[in-house]
């Protein structure tokens, strides 16, 4: 039977009773020793450190400490500690930026790791006074320590913990806008890096790389990988200042330099495209005998073999279905048409920079791999949806426009003609009969876009469309007028349009002159149109203003085709030599080049009509040209006359 409470509780006393009993002996503590005694022994603690006082001209932040007590407390375990340690720090920039030159090493020794730390706090004010302190300091003297910044840089890029991979990538702006020549040499160093941060290894037996998901981030994985993709295309963009890559040259002639004889006159030797400085830096550790040389093409050509294809897998996940038909517009959200926005922009420096690569080393056939193993995934993910449109959401785009990286555009009319650019780019020698239909969606989306545009930024992309089409080299695209007939038209009713503004007008003037200049497209000098503009050709002299490349093109004109332009400039000589001292170049340079080059016109005219002639001398007679300007003007003639 199972026991009661009473029975259990009889069983406890009877335990208890059994236990020994330990009597305490009473005795009481003798009179005296139960006072509480109030003697103390007292000694000073002195802290020699702060007793020092401070000099009357040493440098001091707002709390009255100096550099060194700044940087001792970088390394205090308390959070505040260290914020305020940067904090005066930075107030100590500002007031006393002497103490830069003396104490660099230590200050970038001290406050770059903080990028690493835990606290978000630390790791902002951190960045802040960075930017500040770069932004004061000499470039000489940041040069020996660039390698400690550029490796916690690297550090944060692939860091495990999401929240410093955030704010590498404000650390990267700190750098690009304070150090960007520096950044922008250690390329591959930094570049992959990138990688990283929006992709993984393959842990099967398939080589490459995958896309990774950001499921403990607090920003989706389309979000946190436009913020990246944001960063790789500016620092693409230094890297292409850095080496000087033009990807887009209009037909100037280079200025023309005149020997003046009061100075020492310079004129280079050598083409400045093809030279370039070897950097040499003084504090580095590495043996250069012990250097193996960089293969930059090789490496650079990895690079864009893992990333292109993680550019495509990205923009896929975020695309919508295909439409059936062509010029039918796709639909996109915000997040998208940003995606996109940064991702053709990277695509367009890449090829750029293919180029650049190209050209430095032709035997790398770097150019033509690139377009043949990527024009096909490129027209498969994003032509064959092409036009994009999307929704603007207010409340996000005024958010956004904070940071800069914002989409305005409902109609993305830029992206959509970046398409067209890389996919001209991409396909040079196009198959006309069978990708018929995805030539004429480009062709049709850029002709609709130049006769409805007004803006000058788009306009300034289709011309630049328009130059890749019209290459010194024929290509598929103009080696038959068929193909670009509508297109060319409308550029040059575009520039019989009043209401154009005069740059414009001259930047089509500067297209169409280098069609006139080509001699492989004669089936486009055939054309009506294009004779009804060589008609027009001399009214660009008898606008108010030109600029230096307009007045290049038509020098150049006048040299290589000279009966032409005689036929076209003779009926209206009168009315330029009426206009020419009232012309003005907008951008002419110090020494007054281009106002010699436009008078130099005068020596290839063959022959002259009395009025025109006597105009021109009683122009000269009543010194309405500069002094230096008339007596050329009466030399050209002189050396006309003697050559006739």
């Amino acid at each position: 039977m199972p026991q009661t409470g009473a029975t259990r509780r009889q069983k406890f006393l009877k335990s208890e009773k059994s236990k020994t009993k330990l009597k305490a002996k009473n005795k009481e503590l003798p009179k005296g020793t139960n006072v509480t005694k109030t003697n103390f022994k007292i000694k000073k603690i002195v802290i020699r450190e702060q007793l020092k006082k401070h000099g009357e001209t040493e440098a001091l932040s707002a709390r009255k400490l100096n550099i060194k007590e700044l940087l001792s407390r970088l390394n205090h375990f308390n959070t505040h500690s260290r914020t305020e340690a940067l904090t005066g720090l930075k107030e100590l920039f500002e007031a006393h930026p002497e103490v830069l030159e003396h104490n660099l090493g230590e200050l970038i020794h001290g406050i770059t790791p903080l990028v690493l730390n835990i606290e978000k706090v630390v790791r902002h004010e951190s960045l802040k006074t960075l930017h500040l302190m770069l932004s004061k300091a000499n470039m000489e003297r940041i040069d020996p320590f660039f390698d400690i910044m550029c490796t916690y840089l690297r550090s944060a890029m692939t860091h495990i913990d999401g929240r410093i991979q955030e704010d590498s990538l404000l650390f990267l702006d700190t750098l690009l806008a304070c150090t960007p020549t520096k950044v922008a040499e250690d390329f591959h160093k930094i570049i992959p890096n990138f990688l990283d941060m929006i992709s993984k290894l393959r842990v099967d037996s398939k080589p490459g790389r995958t896309l990774t998901v950001n499921l403990g981030s607090q920003i989706t994985s389309v979000k946190w990988r436009v913020k990246v993709l944001h960063r790789l295309k500016d620092y693409l963009n230094e890297f292409v200042k850095y080496n000087k890559i033009q990807e887009f040259r209009e037909p100037v002639v280079e200025a023309t330099k005149i020997f003046d004889p009061s100075k020492m006159n310079h004129f280079s030797l050598f083409n400045p495209i093809y030279v370039q400085n070897c950097q040499l830096s003084c504090f580095s550790s590495k043996n250069l005998q012990e250097a193996v040389p960089l293969d930059e093409v090789d490496k650079f050509k990895e690079y864009t073999d893992t990333l292109m294809p993680l550019l495509f897998e990205t923009w896929l996940e975020v695309c919508p279905n295909v439409n059936s038909e062509k010029n039918i517009e796709t639909v996109i959200s915000e997040d998208a048409a940003l995606l996109l926005k940064h991702t053709l922009e990277v695509i367009s420096l890449i090829w750029s920079i293919v180029k650049h690569f190209n050209i430095k080393n032709p035997s790398s056939n770097i150019l033509n791999a690139f377009s043949q193993k990527f024009r096909q995934p490129y027209l498969q993910h994003f032509v064959n949806a092409f036009p994009y449109v999307t929704n603007i959401r207010t409340k996000q785009r005024n958010a956004n426009v904070q940071l800069g990286d914002s989409i305005t555009d409902p109609k993305l009319v830029m992206q959509n003609l970046e398409i067209c650019q890389v996919f001209i780019v991409l396909n040079p020698n196009i198959n006309v009969k069978n990708q018929n239909k995805d030539m004429m969606s480009i062709l049709n989306y850029i002709e609709k876009t130049f006769s409805k545009n007004t803006q000058a930024e788009i306009n300034d992309v289709i011309i630049k469309i328009l130059h890749t089409i019209f290459t010194n080299e024929v290509n598929n695209w103009t080696r038959t007028l068929s193909v670009m007939d509508d297109l060319f038209r409308k550029i040059i009713w575009a520039y019989f349009n009043k209401d154009m503004s005069s740059s414009f007008r001259q930047k089509i003037f500067s297209l169409l002159c280098k069609i006139a200049l080509n001699d492989k497209l004669l089936h486009f000098q055939e054309s009506d149109a294009y004779h009804t503009w060589l008609q027009k050709l001399p009214d660009i002299l008898l606008e108010e203003t030109v600029t230096v490349q307009t007045i290049d093109i038509i020098h150049k004109f006048a040299v290589r085709n000279n009966k032409t332009f005689n036929m076209v400039v003779r009926p209206k000589l009168l009315e330029i030599i009426q206009n020419l001292p009232k012309l003005v170049i907008s951008d002419v340079d110090i020494n007054g080049s281009g106002y010699y080059k436009l008078f130099s016109l005068l020596y290839y005219i063959k022959k002259w009509d009395d009025e025109s002639l006597d105009l021109l001398r009683d122009q000269l007679l009543k010194n309405v040209y500069d002094r230096d300007y008339g007596n050329f003007i009466f030399e050209t003639l002189q050396i006309r006359t003697e050559d006739a």
